[in-house]
């Protein structure tokens, strides 16, 4: 059958990675360890942006014992960026796309992304989040 052949100079790898996240990377969970009763604004994950590199956040994780306040931040362009997401109670919560949650706002090589509680934890509660995150 004409065409049921791919040519040999087309890396299906590559055709995948850029089908499911829009590019070719191929994001990796960058791991935060338990905190417990973090001060407020504590990072409780954090990746630096590799040298002429742009970081893109594909996904996080959070889990808390109570009810709290995330920011994901990173700076782009020179400016301070962040996502606010609310937690209503204690629990956890992940999420994951494929397009990029700072898609057109690329965090700049050498700056950190993170994720923080905007209000300190309480006492012998444990906080913990991860970020699913790729750079080109």
């Amino acid at each position: 059958m004409l065409g049921s052949r791919l040519p040999p100079q087309i890396d299906i790898a590559r055709l995948a990675r850029l089908k499911r996240w829009g590019r070719s990377v191929e994001p990796v969970w960058v791991h935060g360890d338990e905190i417990t009763a973090p001060a407020a604004d504590t990072a409780l994950v954090s990746v630096t942006v590799s040298a002429g590199k742009t970081g893109y956040i594909y996904g996080f994780f959070i889990s808390a014992g109570e009810v709290n306040d995330f920011k994901i931040n990173w700076t782009s362009g020179g400016a301070a960026k962040s996502i606010r997401i609310p937690f209503g109670g204690k629990g956890a919560l992940q999420y994951v796309d494929f397009v990029a949650l700072n898609e057109g706002m690329g965090a700049d090589a050498g700056t950190d992304i993170t994720i923080t509680n905007v209000n300190a934890g309480g006492s012998g509660v444990v906080y913990q989040a991860r970020l699913l995150y790729a750079e080109v």
